[in-house]
């Protein structure tokens, strides 16, 4: 355990807003793993008086690995970025990682596990990606490939650096289908502060943004394919959750400002050409919105924006078809 004067290893960020029993269940996991040289940043964000004193009353169950931070209240809350940069702005480890609040880490020895691999190998990592397993709100498992689970499949020997721990490339990571949960995202603190951290002014997908970022600017990156934690697929009908609180055009508004800032910032090639076409697919997700709302002439406007940026001959005489039927 790591005494009051010793420095940690890992500070684990851990936001919670309004939902002090699920919170606890994340803590606990943290606070389970075998690996202790490590700091919990409890970051409230601004949680309602409904909620806020079983916070309080959570604090002191528990030793002065765990700190906390309370935010001021405001109705929305100041999102996951701000509570996230405010963790790490007081972290002290060498690495951060982080945890939602309604998510818990399944495998004990994953802090243990990542300690080994960066001490173990010449070239400290500028970050460690590894998996985790999506649940239903009916608490089924998801039997599909999320996030980065897909490059399991594709790690070939001569990428092993440490035990199961990969070091990749950028151009690695693009081939997967998604990108990167912050559960399974361990980072040099110094590489988190240097970028200035989350964008503060996205709600839906500043993990995605963030992602985009780390892999456009790190040298080493480590991918380790086990999984390592649950993620609760948020239950739709519910307002509880950044991802319900929006609607899906305003999900698509989200995702267009994370990837033209892709497009425009990033100094890779390979994560422009990703976000290209990341963003002409999120044009052509908008337009069937709007289709599905009986907003053609909308809805072929953004149907051309996806051509100008991906150009096919089938999807040319498709935003042909809605002109003219926008005009009637």
């Amino acid at each position: 355990m790591t005494g009051k004067n010793e420095l940690p290893f890992f500070s684990i960020i851990l936001p919670t807003r309004n939902r002090p029993q699920l919170f606890r269940a994340a803590l606990d996991s943290v606070l389970g793993q075998t690996f202790t040289e490590l700091e919990v940043l409890v970051v409230n964000d601004g949680s309602s008086d409904e909620f806020l004193p079983s916070y309080q009353a959570m604090q002191a169950e528990y030793d002065e690995r765990v700190k906390w931070h309370y935010q001021p209240q405001r109705p929305n809350g100041h999102g996951q970025s701000y509570s996230m940069n405010t963790g790490a702005y007081h972290a002290r480890g060498e690495y951060i990682t982080f945890l939602d609040d309604d998510d818990v880490w399944t495998d004990r020895d994953h802090l243990l596990r990542a300690h080994a691999t960066i001490r173990a190998t010449h070239a400290a990592p500028d970050v460690l990606y590894s998996n985790q397993t999506a649940f239903d709100s009916a608490g089924r498992e998801i039997p599909i490939k999320v996030w980065i689970a897909d490059l399991a499949e594709k790690v070939s020997p001569g990428m092993l650096v440490a035990d199961d721990a990969y070091q990749v490339s950028t151009d690695f990571l693009l081939e997967s289908a998604g990108f990167a949960h912050l559960n399974c995202t361990i980072i040099r603190r110094s590489l988190y502060l240097a970028m200035k951290g989350m964008d503060e002014n996205i709600r839906y997908e500043c993990d995605r943004d963030f992602y985009l970022r780390v892999i456009d600017t790190a040298d080493t990156l480590y991918y380790l394919p086990r999984h390592v934690a649950r993620h609760n697929v948020p239950d739709p009908k519910k307002k509880d959750n950044m991802s319900t609180l929006v609607s899906d055009l305003e999900k698509r508004l989200y995702q267009v400002n994370v990837l033209e800032k892709a497009v425009l910032l990033s100094q890779r090639q390979s994560v422009r050409t990703h976000a290209v076409a990341a963003l002409a697919n999120t044009y052509k997700h908008m337009t069937s919105s709007l289709l599905a709302a009986g907003r053609f002439d909308v809805a072929a406007k953004h149907a051309k924006k996806a051509l100008a940026l991906r150009y096919t001959l089938k999807w040319h005489a498709y935003c042909a078809y809605l002109s003219l039927r926008g005009r009637f």
